[in-house]
């Protein structure tokens, strides 16, 4: 069992595309892999199917954070960067500890947003006004967090 240091408390998240600072965000959902595979039954070997790894798929990564008066700077971001069709970018997550010192990253690959949603706006239900902000990507890899 892993002692109280070594679990990781994670209180936000700083995204970075193609150098340029996003800010913080409260959540990522998204950064996963899978690990696609063939199914071979060979005639002579009646026991059990072999498997055999194809390709690896990213599922889409979501990011979100309470609205704030830049939000609808990265709305028109994603608007222009499919008007300007952008090659894909590259990315960096940076997950923040207790005091802002970085704890885990990842790099990211062929980058591209695709969505961007605002709040549900309902007065009535006291709840904090959230943004989100949807990348497909190629790809990454665990960054040395020093």
């Amino acid at each position: 069992m892993p002692s109280r240091a070594d679990v990781l408390s994670v209180h936000q998240f700083s995204l970075t595309i193609d150098g340029k600072n996003l800010g913080l965000f409260t959540q990522c959902t998204g950064l996963a892999l899978s690990v696609e595979v063939d199914v071979v039954i060979d005639g002579g070997f009646n026991d059990s199917p072999m498997y055999l790894p194809n390709r690896i798929t990213y599922p889409p990564l979501v990011v979100s954070r309470p609205v704030s008066k830049d939000s609808p700077t990265w709305s028109r971001w994603v608007q222009e960067s499919v008007q300007k069709q952008l090659k894909p970018l590259t990315g960096e997550i940076t997950c923040l500890g207790s005091s802002t010192e970085p704890v885990a990253g990842w790099e990211l690959e062929g980058v591209m947003p695709v969505a961007w949603r605002g709040p549900t706006l309902d007065a009535r239900g006291g709840g904090v006004a959230m943004e989100e902000i949807e990348f497909v990507h190629s790809g990454f890899r665990s960054k040395p967090v020093v």
